[in-house]
């Protein structure tokens, strides 16, 4: 390893936080990657990292070269853009981060596209649900739900994330009371949660377009929409789905829409999420391709009749 290339893995110790989340990263031994920063380290004749049993950080040094390696980083990605946009052709690699959800529902059918049409570049899919920073982790494109917060990153929307009120015909048989706003508290609720954020409440609007939140009788919470979806078919209690997570259960009568007239808020937008930058010609076909795939409505409300004119949509522009 050459002394650019241990400068660029300075920049991802640094940005990762640790030789171990590194040595994960770059599938190496972590005292490899230990080796390399230190021989680095003689190189240039200046200590760069402060190291203890619990923590590691970078001296004033080593915040220096951390700028002079993400400079490096970029030249190195905008040269290859380049030349890989006069190609022609895609080359190279293409990372992609995306939450669980939108990983399995786009991202997987999104990829296999890719690759049959382009197999000469290696895609990396990472799925997870924590908040990632994809500059410095090295992502060219993410699939997202909610509003672009890094002014670093460009938003190109792909759809409203629409929500749906769903229970069995079972679960709907064994009430006694009608399914409205005053029992919705008193039913037992299916609902999403992670380490991030938990969403254990109903956003909607009253008559007079206010926005007005209510509390769920949640009995079951989980990052898994499948778990959810499983929940309702079983005649567990209501839950509360994305739209783009429902496949035929609708279609099939397994889960119906209830509340339909209750105007929802939207609970974000999908976005697929990529650098500020010159984008290389692999990320454009990739979003392309995603952007084909999802649809303009989104192919998924064709497996909920009617769900055009469901919780308030029919008066939107």
């Amino acid at each position: 390893m050459d002394m650019p290339s241990r400068l660029l893995l300075l920049v991802e110790v640094a940005e990762l936080g640790s030789f171990t989340e590194a040595a994960k990263r770059r599938k190496l031994d972590r005292s490899v990657i230990s080796k390399h920063v230190a021989r680095l380290e003689e190189e240039l004749g200046v200590r760069l990292v402060n190291r203890s049993t619990r923590s590691l950080s970078l001296t004033h040094a080593g915040q220096a070269m951390l700028e002079q390696g993400r400079s490096l980083r970029e030249w190195m990605s905008n040269t290859q853009t380049l030349a890989e946009n006069l190609q022609g052709s895609p080359q190279g690699s293409l990372r992609i981060n995306a939450p669980g959800l939108l990983g399995t529902r786009i991202g997987f059918e999104a990829v296999r596209r890719f690759r049959s049409a382009y197999p000469e570049v290696e895609v990396e899919m990472m799925l997870e649900d924590r908040p990632v920073d994809l500059i410095g982790e090295g992502f060219d494109v993410a699939l997202r739900i909610g509003e672009l917060e890094d002014s670093n990153l460009v938003a190109s929307p792909l759809a409203p994330n629409q929500l749906l009120i769903g229970a069995s015909p079972d679960f709907l048989r064994r009430q006694e009371e009608p399914i409205c706003l005053s029992s919705l508290p008193r039913l037992p609720a299916l609902t999403w949660s992670s380490h991030h954020a938990k969403v254990d409440y109903l956003r909607y609007l009253d008559p007079q377009g206010g926005r007005q939140q209510l509390t769920l009788n949640s009995q079951l919470r989980t990052n898994e929409i499948e778990v959810i979806k499983q929940g309702i078919v079983a005649g567990m209690g209501i839950g509360i789905l994305p739209a783009c997570g429902i496949d035929d259960e609708v279609l099939e009568g397994l889960i119906v829409p209830v509340m339909t007239d209750l105007p929802l808020e939207r609970y974000g937008t999908i976005n697929l999420l990529y650098p500020h930058r010159d984008v290389p010609l692999r990320t454009r076909l990739f979003m392309q391709i995603v952007k084909e795939l999802v649809g303009d409505p989104p192919v998924w409300e064709a497996r909920i009749p009617g769900f055009a004119t469901m919780y308030g949509k029919a008066g939107l522009p």
